[in-house]
């Protein structure tokens, strides 16, 4: 396992970078600060939630995520990946809600693929640099929700992170080229 300043040191000469791990890791963290560092261009999964009322009936959970335009997420990061250029419409999380189309480019900076399934199977041949950020599994929800302003505890609790769990189920963890210390993690 390696810190998260060794990441950062490993990602300077990486056109695109994926970052996954449970929610509450840190993973927005170290793609923050690779924002800063290295001038790299962010490309985060919470931009493709679903509004609320889109999301199937009844609830299960599942991976692909419902609750997320999980499509709309793997085409946006491999046009990124592939043409330095991608367009999306973002979540709007005050008023959940699709926001207006947003043009990410890159140019010659280092692209970074943020969330819990950024190292999909269908992702992670397209990064250069495959990170996950491991954590503690007991204080995920209790981070989550400690956020504040959430609108959905129950979901986080009941559909959420038990999807994360399918997701877990398609071995994310086996195609990172580096474990990295997040919350409540070790190097």
């Amino acid at each position: 396992m390696i810190s998260m300043k060794r990441a950062l040191d490993l990602a300077r000469d990486k056109r695109t970078i994926a970052i996954d791990g449970l929610p509450a890791s840190g993973k927005s963290t170290l793609a923050e600060q690779l924002e800063l560092r290295l001038g790299a261009v962010c490309l985060y999964l919470d931009d493709f939630v679903l509004p609320q009322d889109l999301w199937p009936r009844p609830l299960r959970p599942a991976y692909p995520f419902p609750y997320v335009r999980h499509a709309d997420f793997v085409a946006a990061a491999l046009a990124l990946a592939r043409e330095r250029i991608c367009h999306f419409q973002p979540y709007d999380w005050e008023n959940d809600r699709l926001g207006p189309l947003r043009t990410l480019a890159a140019g010659n900076r280092p692209i970074v693929i943020e969330g819990v399934s950024a190292l999909d199977a269908a992702l992670s041949p397209a990064c250069d640099l495959r990170l996950w950020v491991a954590s503690d599994p007991a204080s995920t929800l209790e981070t989550a929700l400690a956020r504040g302003g959430d609108p959905w505890p129950e979901a986080w609790q009941n559909y959420f992170l038990p999807s994360v769990d399918h997701y877990l189920l398609t071995e994310p963890i086996r195609r990172a080229d580096h474990i990295v210390a997040g919350r409540g993690a070790t190097p």
